[in-house]
C-alpha cells in the first residue's frame, strides 16, 4: 500500500489543479431557454457566443429561436458587447447557410460575427456572460433542440471557469473571420 501512496497523492494533487470553485445549474430540455434568456437579460459587459448551430426561423416570431435572436440583439442596442463564432464546415453546407441566415440578422443590428476555419467543425455550444456565467452542454439553437429534443447542458456561476472559456472563445476568434469565404457562397 506504500508504494500505491505517492501515486494516490499526485492524482489527487493534479485533481485539485483543475478544480474550480462553482455553482452548477443543470438547464436540461425545456429549462435551457428561460435560463439563458434571463442570463441574456442580466448582461452589462458583454456575451461570447460559440454555436455550432443557430437557427432564426422568420416566419415564426413568438418561438424559442426569436426570443434568443431577440435578447441578442436587445443586449446589442444597450450597448453590450456580443461576439458569436458560428461553424462554417466545408463539410454540411446546410448548416453553415443556416449559420449566415442568422449571422446576417445578428450583424444588422451590431453584432460582431465570425465563422470559423471550414476545414474545422466547431461544435461548441457555449455562452459566456460578463466573465460569471458560462451556460456549455449539447443544445445546439434549433428548433428540435430547443423545441424537442433531450439536451443535457449546464449553467454555471464562476469567475475562473468563464475565464477559462474566454482564453478557449478567443483563441479560436483569432482563427476565424468575419466574413464566410467567397468560394463558400458560389
Amino acid at each position: 500500500m506504500k508504494k500505491y501512496l505517492p501515486i494516490l497523492t499526485l492524482i489527487f494533487a493534479i485533481n485539485l489543479v483543475y478544480a474550480y470553485p462553482a455553482d452548477v445549474i443543470p438547464i436540461p430540455n425545456r429549462e435551457y431557454v428561460p435560463a439563458l434568456h434571463k442570463a441574456l437579460q442580466s448582461a452589462e459587459k458583454y456575451i461570447k457566443i460559440f454555436m455550432f448551430s443557430a437557427r432564426y426561423y422568420p416566419q415564426y416570431k413568438n418561438d424559442a429561436n426569436s426570443l434568443i435572436l431577440n435578447d441578442l440583439i436587445s443586449a446589442a442596442q444597450r450597448g453590450v458587447s456580443v461576439e458569436i463564432i458560428l461553424d462554417a464546415s466545408n463539410w454540411n453546407r446546410s448548416n453553415t447557410l443556416d449559420n449566415k441566415q442568422f449571422a446576417d440578422t445578428l450583424k444588422k443590428c451590431g453584432v460582431k460575427v465570425y465563422f470559423d476555419p471550414p476545414d474545422v467543425t466547431s461544435h461548441d455550444k457555449l455562452i459566456i456572460v460578463d466573465g460569471k456565467i458560462t451556460i456549455v452542454g449539447s443544445t445546439n439553437w434549433s428548433y428540435y433542440a430547443l423545441e424537442r429534443n433531450n439536451e443535457a447542458s449546464v449553467l454555471i456561476y464562476s469567475p475562473e471557469v468563464a475565464e477559462y472559456f474566454e482564453r478557449y472563445f478567443e483563441k479560436v476568434k483569432e482563427l476565424s473571420t468575419e466574413k464566410m469565404p467567397e468560394w463558400f457562397l458560389e
